[in-house]
């Protein structure tokens, strides 16, 4: 969608405020705002002539500015919001949010107003490479254009420090304006109706689309499949709904490819176009901290927005309740359809189960059911009492199980054999090729062999095969999956395609928190992860973790803004892998812990648990899977660059060796082409590591880890 007003500045100051307004109100009535933007024309109505007094002066003075364009409240999808003013001036890109009234300039805003220009940057097609100028305009500031460095053209194309400029601010700015020359500049229409394929996190995601906006404005372009795959899953519902029928659904995806996502869209367009008509449609996980961040995300969103837009004020209770219909937890959706009338159906006809691998096998169905049965067999068990219709729709990710219990997708087939024959017949399984064939997707595991009376059909397209997490490069999975393997040479040659995404090394938490400080601009989101199994970092002051049973502590931790010390921000508490899968920030530091180690003799990775006073060795394959994979999850959370923090140890601490022999003294070799990070004055450098000689290729010391 393009902006409400899109203008040369010679014709913009030609046109009378009143004009300007009308126009911006028939946008809104038009966008559905009519009732809830009167407080935003009228700020309008004020600063409009100031706006239009400032650009007659600029023109006086640099007549080529009468034909740089200007757009008032152009749309971010990814952020709900809209950009106040844009200025295309020449090759630059002027983004200002106009803050009416306000006589000082607030961080909040200024990391609000430097968000849109990251957005454009990211996100919008038109805006890569180009120099970006994000500026805070405070109507009634006395101050004039001010930012931490200078604003004028530099030679990389980048964001630039948000400016803070107050009432008579804007025109000396845009007096000072210097161009690249290159004659590559802007045209206006071409610009508005660019393409903006953002890729939001699984929070804004889930806000998004729930506030009415579908998948197809917040996918990565080469993403396409991921909106089609949701529509066939709508699709299918409709048509196990038509026909009578019980469908057992599939849907693959390797990490942040936007599985969840694609399962929330789902659950949105079943009710919204009519799919399902009765509420009976429900988001399940046994992902406690993703369920508590998505209930209190949505319901957060859904009370700013109805006092934002002027409606009838319903409580923040109220609408968490409501919330928890659609989302639910799979403990407490069993519990209580367990409990209920023997043979009686849940009410719900639909279920989407994310992360549908990490289901409970048959002993912890006994624990937490007392029932002798998977978790799988006991849904189907349940959905199979519906006497009409039904639809079982499984969210698949490979090489995400970090529990003993967790069977993957091959307990799901085990379900499908183990249903009574009379009811085979009556279901029919929609999967990709990858559930029958065992690729990376379904984390090399299989349904196996399916029942001859059963319906089986291969999808092809409900396989999600590009990362959407980690937007800035495709290959941050290869990496992790080549590092986690111990396949050295390969990890080193995908290292150096990581285009823009960084990864880093220190061996100092406190560069680490400033790397991550500097990186994380505007609005993104940073924090600190570690293994549950990294129980030593306490001596270097990490030694409470977010636990998954924290409930309100996990929402503030990935809810709450900066400057609140119980968000991830005040990089104090770090997330571990139970508190972060299905989750993400934008950029994390991964707190290396004793638990998984190189050894450099035998090249490979060890795996201990710390028991006492010493490690000791892990040597049961599946303990180690599950620890492998734990690391897989923390290592893929970040969407735009990590860090690596390595301790230094301690010589007197046995648990914390700060060297071992000479031939393990460099960096693991699945760890080689990082670079470290050193901090200089306030600012944090990197320097490359160098492959090759006696203690290069890495940092002195990470043989505590080997």
């Amino acid at each position: 969608m393009p902006a409400y007003i899109r203008k040369k500045i010679a014709n913009f100051i030609d046109c009378s405020p009143a004009e300007i307004v009308g126009t911006l109100q028939q946008a809104y009535a038009a966008d559905g705002f009519a009732s809830q933007y009167t407080r935003q024309t009228q700020a309008w109505g004020t600063i409009i002539p100031a706006l239009q007094s400032q650009l007659k002066q600029l023109i006086a003075e640099r007549v080529e500015a009468r034909d740089w364009a200007l757009l008032l409240e152009y749309p971010l999808y990814r952020l709900r919001r809209r950009i106040d003013l844009v200025i295309l001036a020449e090759d630059v890109i002027i983004v200002v949010e106009c803050k009416v009234g306000a006589e000082k300039f607030s961080s909040e805003d200024c990391r609000q107003v430097e968000e849109y220009a990251l957005d454009l940057r990211d996100f919008h097609a038109l805006s890569h490479r180009r120099w970006i100028i994000p500026v805070l305009w405070s109507t009634e500031a006395s101050q004039a254009a001010s930012a931490g460095e200078s604003y004028y053209i530099v030679q990389d194309a980048t964001v630039a420090p948000v400016i803070r400029t107050g009432s008579k601010g804007l025109l000396p700015l845009l007096l000072g304006i210097k161009f690249s020359a290159t004659g590559n500049n802007l045209i206006a229409e071409e610009w508005d109706h660019s393409a903006y394929r953002p890729v939001p996190n699984v929070i804004e995601a889930a806000t998004t689309i729930f506030a009415g906006h579908g998948v197809q404005n917040i996918a990565k372009a080469d993403a396409d499949n991921l909106s089609v795959a949701a529509a066939r899953l709508v699709e299918l519902i409709q048509e196990a709904h038509e026909q009578k029928k019980r469908y057992l659904l599939f849907l693959t995806g390797v990490p942040g490819s936007g599985k969840t996502l694609a399962g929330l869209h789902v659950v949105h367009d079943s009710v919204t176009t009519g799919v399902e008509s009765q509420g009976d449609i429900v988001y399940l996980s046994g992902n406690t901290p993703l369920v508590v961040v998505l209930r209190e995300a949505l319901a957060r969103d859904r009370f700013y927005r109805q006092r934002r837009n002027g409606e009838e004020r319903i409580t923040l209770e109220q609408i968490r309740r409501d919330v928890r219909a659609r989302i639910q937890h799979i403990n407490d959706f069993l519990h209580e359809s367990l409990r209920g009338t023997p043979d009686a159906p849940p009410h719900e006809h639909v279920i989407v189960f994310d992360e549908a691998q990490r289901a409970w096998d048959e002993k912890q169905g006994q624990e937490k059911f007392e029932r002798t049965a998977s978790e799988p067999v006991l849904l189907l068990e349940l959905m199979s009492r519906h006497l009409d219709w039904c639809v079982c729709v499984c969210l698949v990710g490979g090489g995400q199980e970090i529990n003993s219990g967790e069977e993957g997708v091959f307990g799901w087939g085990e379900a499908v054999r183990r249903l009574a024959p009379a009811l085979r017949e009556k279901w029919a399984i929609f999967a990709p090729p990858d559930v029958l064939a065992g690729g990376p997707s379904a984390g090399a595991f299989t349904l196996g062999d399916i029942p001859s009376e059963i319906q089986l059909q291969v999808e092809a397209g409900l396989q999600l095969r590009v990362p959407q997490r980690s937007y800035r490069s495709s290959n941050v999975s290869r990496w992790v999956n080549s590092v986690l393997s111990g396949n050295c040479d390969e990890a080193s040659a995908i290292a150096q395609h990581l285009g823009k995404y960084p990864v880093m090394v220190t061996r100092s938490l406190t560069e680490a928190k400033a790397w991550l400080r500097q990186q994380g601009r505007g609005e993104r989101r940073y924090g600190l992860l570690a293994s549950s199994g990294a129980r030593r970092l306490r001596a270097d002051g990490l030694g409470t973790s977010l636990h998954a049973s924290a409930g309100s502590e996990i929402a503030q931790w990935y809810l709450n803004r900066h400057g609140d010390i119980r968000s991830s921000f005040a990089l104090e508490v770090p997330a571990n892998e139970y508190t972060c899968q299905g989750l993400e920030l934008d950029l994390a530091c991964i707190c290396w812990g004793g638990d998984m180690l190189w050894d450099a003799k035998i090249e490979t990775w060890r795996y201990s648990r710390l028991s006492g006073t010493s490690w000791q060795q892990v040597r049961e394959p599946k303990a180690r899977h599950f620890l492998e994979n734990s690391y897989r999850v923390l290592l893929t959370r970040a969407r735009e660059g990590m860090i690596l923090w390595v301790p230094v140890g301690d010589e007197s601490d046995s648990t914390r060796p700060p060297r071992g022999t000479r031939r393990n003294s460099r960096l693991p070799n699945p760890m080689r082409s990082l670079s470290t990070v050193s901090v200089q004055g306030s600012r944090a450098r990197l320097q490359p590591i160098r492959c090759g000689g006696r203690g290069s290729g890495g940092v002195p010391g990470w043989n505590r880890y080997a």
